[in-house]
């Protein structure tokens, strides 16, 4: 609160209160008129009712004035709060769609088999032999000291194309896919020294 100056004149009471202290005195004094003039004597003229009835008048339109302006103020608070909560609302939405658009470009692209080494040893008799000794001829991915149909061990997974992201979730196949790879680079003996083949 700034100090005021010595010689500085006290404020009145109509600045301390301000503008609707003013009006709620000026809608008091007009209240106190019209009840003196409406106990005035019953031979007062017809000039006393009609002053009486615009002082009526005149306080009214003051009170509806400020009734006005307030709700008028309130209402301009409660649209500018709806727009701002708008706008941050729109704004979240569109972050919300950065970060979703920069993830899916983040995204590695859905990986594909590698490419075919040309023979089809999964399907031949040897790889027929091999899934029903490693997995019972069955592609899921389960216990064991490997994974899949051929029980791969992740090393000989990547070493014959197969993606790491892969490993564990490939399907019959993508996996069919690393068994020809191995088959046609020479890998044979990773399952014939142990499955009888």
């Amino acid at each position: 609160m700034p100090v005021r100056p010595r010689h500085a004149k006290p404020r009145s009471r109509a600045s301390r209160f301000g503008p609707l202290g003013i009006a709620v005195a000026t809608v008091a004094g007009v209240a106190a008129a019209v009840v003196l003039l409406q106990g005035a004597p019953a031979d007062a003229g017809a000039s006393h009712q009609a002053s009486a009835s615009s002082m009526v008048n005149r306080g009214s339109g003051l009170a509806d004035n400020l009734v006005a302006t307030t709700i008028h103020r309130d209402s301009s608070v409660h649209r500018t709060r709806a727009l701002r909560a708008r706008a941050v609302a729109r704004r979240k939405h569109l972050a919300a769609e950065r970060a979703a658009r920069r993830r899916a470009q983040q995204a590695p692209p859905p990986s594909s088999p590698p490419p075919s080494s040309g023979s089809d040893a999964a399907h031949s008799a040897l790889g027929i032999c091999i899934r029903n000794a490693e997995q019972g001829g069955s592609y899921a991915w389960g216990p064991g000291n490997g994974g899949g149909a051929y029980q791969f061990l992740l090393s000989t997974w990547e070493r014959y194309g197969g993606a790491a992201s892969e490993y564990g979730v490939a399907g019959p196949a993508y996996q069919d896919q690393i068994f020809d790879n191995a088959i046609a680079a020479g890998g044979a003996s990773n399952w014939t020294a142990y499955d009888g083949c």
